[in-house]
Order: structure tokens, then C-alpha cells, then sequence
């Protein structure tokens, strides 16, 4: 699993500064600019920082584990931005950007580790596999169960508003 310092920190940056150059613009304009500049800006470095992952050839930890695919990767991907998108879209929320890692027999890790809680979304190396997750808000509540990673997930997009 990786560690706090490895997972990337999303910090929000509405200041007034922006927020006056805003007030010109329509709500969708506003929106759609606000997504573009901040969350896809911190999705895209995760993702191609990622995408070295591909270039993993089987065995490579010595352990037997296969390579990775591009399919697992375009799905893990997808999976991400839609839910990053729905809660940008939904409730202008800026969710945390997760650690994209290598998961165990070619699967791909979606890790979020904040302060206060932390989600595991495994997506499977079949891609017509159900993807797994883990939840923990180090107290009060732990979730655990599997998704259709082809689809927007209310729970994990609620988990991601903590």
C-alpha cells in the first residue's frame, strides 16, 4: 500500500482573486473552467505518472505477477475521472486525486489516504470483473464490497466526500 507521502494532496484554490475573475462568466462557464484548470489538471499528472506501469513486464517483481494491460488501465482510468467528474458535476467538490499503483495479478490499486479516512478501489485485471473496495474512517465506519467498475457508484462518490 502506499504510503501518506506518496498519496497526492488536492488542495482547492478558490480565493477572491478568482472568484472576481469568475463573477464575468455563466455558471457553466464557470464549471467547466474550474474543472478543466484543477481537477483535470491533478487527474492528468496521476495518470501519466501512472501509465509507467504499463511498461512492467510479466514477472516483474520476481514474484510471478503478470503485466499490466492497457484495457485494466483505460478502465481504472475511466472509473476514476467518471467519479471525479460526477462529484464535480453533482456538487462542485473537488474529490482527493488517489495513488494509481500496481495491484496484485495485474489488477490496478486506487488508493485515496486522507487524514480522516482512507478508500481502496481494486480494479480487476478482467475487465467484466466486479472491482472490490475497502473503506475506513479510522473510527466510525468501515465499508467493504464490489462494484461494476463500468459505472458511477453513489457510495464510493459519497465515501469521496468526506
Amino acid at each position: 500500500m502506499p504510503t501518506a507521502e506518496a498519496t497526492v494532496i488536492w488542495e482547492d484554490e478558490t480565493t477572491e482573486e478568482l472568484d472576481k475573475q469568475w463573477a464575468e462568466y455563466s455558471q457553466e462557464e464557470i464549471s467547466a473552467e474550474h474543472y478543466k484548470s484543477n481537477l483535470v489538471k491533478g487527474l492528468e499528472n496521476e495518470i501519466e505518472r501512472a501509465r509507467e506501469m504499463l511498461d512492467l513486464e510479466e514477472d516483474w517483481d520476481g514474484e510471478g505477477s503478470p503485466a499490466y494491460s492497457q484495457d485494466t488501465f483505460e478502465l481504472a482510468v475511466s472509473f476514476l475521472t467518471a467519479h471525479s467528474k460526477h462529484l464535480w458535476d453533482s456538487a462542485c467538490l473537488h474529490p482527493p486525486v488517489p495513488r494509481i499503483a500496481p495491484g496484485p495479478n495485474g489488477s490496478i490499486d486506487l488508493h485515496w489516504k486522507r487524514e480522516a479516512w482512507e478508500l481502496l478501489v481494486n480494479i480487476p485485471a478482467n475487465v467484466t470483473d466486479m472491482a472490490v473496495f475497502y473503506g475506513d474512517d479510522y473510527g466510525v465506519q468501515k465499508i467493504r464490497g464490489s462494484i461494476d467498475p463500468k459505472q458511477v457508484n453513489f457510495g464510493i462518490a459519497t465515501w469521496l466526500m468526506k
